[in-house]
């Protein structure tokens, strides 16, 4: 590859790490505004400007994958509890760790066999990238995928 390929897929990376970024701070504020809206029985919040937002659905079709390549968990945020018992059945192998309130299921399988399982659920990747803060006892290295599952299938699926 030349020079220019490399600044290319820097680039790339670059621009997929802003995109994962960008979807985890939604998911971290939808889960501050619903956990409002559950502790005090408000049905809309409204904004800075006073702009009322009307609720469409439960939930979205984007989910993240991310892998530790430290201690090889696979972690999987978005997915409700229906979604969880099918990706454990598909991947045949129970999780390490279960969170149905904050969204988060971990296992202890290579990656490649729950993004598979995933594809075969209707999510498809958007999004690919890595964070590396180096080779150290303590630095991470982490793999993040961004799956998105058509409107057709997830509300086919929540049925």
């Amino acid at each position: 590859p030349t020079t220019g390929d490399g600044w290319r897929l820097i680039s790339l990376v670059e621009t997929a790490y802003a995109y994962n970024s960008k979807i985890t701070r939604y998911w971290s504020q939808r889960s501050i505004q619903m956990r409002f809206e559950n502790s005090n029985g408000v049905k809309g919040l409204s904004d800075v400007n006073h702009n009322d937002h009307k609720k469409t659905s439960g939930r979205m079709p984007y989910i993240t994958v991310t892998e530790n390549a430290v201690k090889w968990w696979v972690t999987v945020q978005g997915l409700n509890h229906h979604e969880v018992r099918l990706l454990t059945e598909k991947v045949s192998d129970q999780p390490e760790s279960h969170d149905d309130k904050e969204k988060i299921v971990e296992y202890s399988i290579p990656s490649w066999q729950v993004l598979n399982a995933l594809e075969r659920m209707g999510y498809r990747v958007v999004t690919s990238s890595c964070m590396i803060t180096g080779f150290g006892k303590h630095d991470t290295r982490d793999f993040i995928w961004t799956m998105h599952k058509a409107k057709e299938d997830w509300e086919a699926s929540s049925k």
